[in-house]
């Protein structure tokens, strides 16, 4: 196996995550552009990356898998089995395939597209865009293990877990950027309702919220001890957190998480 500054690397699927992956790959200079391909069934989205960022359109996946050492697998989780089928006598032995896709066990993608590949899975979130990302990896070639996670460390932070653990991680960090979003939507809109103009409450929802991550991921007490250092005895925060916890807010909330989980293991059917 190459080593990831002289490998060629291909990426099937040009969406958001594929994206941003490979804009953090770049721009750390972990690799160039002229070792980078990409496809994706609408070209334009392809050719608006390589514009971009000066990296290879591949003509099509045979043309993609056959230029490359590995093949970043972007596509939607539905539409891989048909994917294998019409493309598994490409792949070559030995060749590597990081999987991003929710819920497809390594097994599952190592029998739909033959043993020739060598497979590593990966759920990285969101986080990628700004270089943020929460990548778990797993596999069982050290090599492309290795390789694995010194790509996903250009778009953020890298831990390896064993894969029955990824259903949960997809749960926790994989769909978590949403809920974070959504409780910034939240704190928004109460904002706009309560009479501030949307662009003043979105920067409070937001700045808010990116202020807690920071403090919490410099910290060294758990966040638990950090929301009871913000929740003053009968003050404010206090009269928000009893009403959540009034209204079962944590028990509600465990329960999307324990959807989350059910979904991804339903994607494997």
């Amino acid at each position: 196996m190459k080593k990831l500054s002289s490998c060629k690397i291909g990426l099937i699927g040009v969406g958001n995550m594929g994206v941003s992956i490979l804009e953090g790959v770049l721009a750390r200079r972990l690799t160039v552009p002229s070792r980078v391909w990409v496809y994706d069934k609408d070209l334009a989205k392809a050719r608006s990356f390589s514009k971009k960022h000066h990296v290879a359109v591949a003509a099509s996946v045979p043309d993609l898998i056959k230029k490359t050492d590995v093949v970043l697998l972007a596509i939607k989780p539905q539409d891989f089995l048909l994917f294998a089928q019409e493309y598994k006598v490409f792949f070559k032995p030995g060749q590597g395939v990081i999987s991003i896709l929710a819920g497809l066990t390594m097994e599952k993608i190592g029998k739909a597209i033959g043993r020739n590949a060598v497979i590593v899975r990966a759920m990285p979130n969101l986080g990628a865009k700004a270089g943020a990302s929460m990548t778990v990896v797993c596999g069982k070639n050290k090599k492309w293990l290795s390789f694995a996670a010194a790509l996903f460390s250009g778009c953020g932070e890298v831990a390896m877990l064993p894969e029955k653990t990824l259903d949960l991680v997809t749960a926790l960090s994989g769909s978590g950027p949403a809920y974070f979003f959504h409780l910034m939507e939240l704190l928004e809109d109460f904002g706009v309702k309560q009479g501030l103009p949307r662009s003043v409450a979105a920067t409070l929802a937001v700045q808010t919220g990116l202020g807690a991550a920071l403090v919490a991921k410099d910290s060294e007490v758990s966040c638990g001890e950090l929301r009871k250092m913000v929740t003053s005895k009968k003050g404010t925060t206090e009269a928000a957190l009893k009403t959540l916890n009034k209204k079962k807010f944590g028990k509600i909330f465990q329960s999307a998480l324990a959807a989350a989980m059910r979904r991804s293991r339903e994607l494997r059917k």
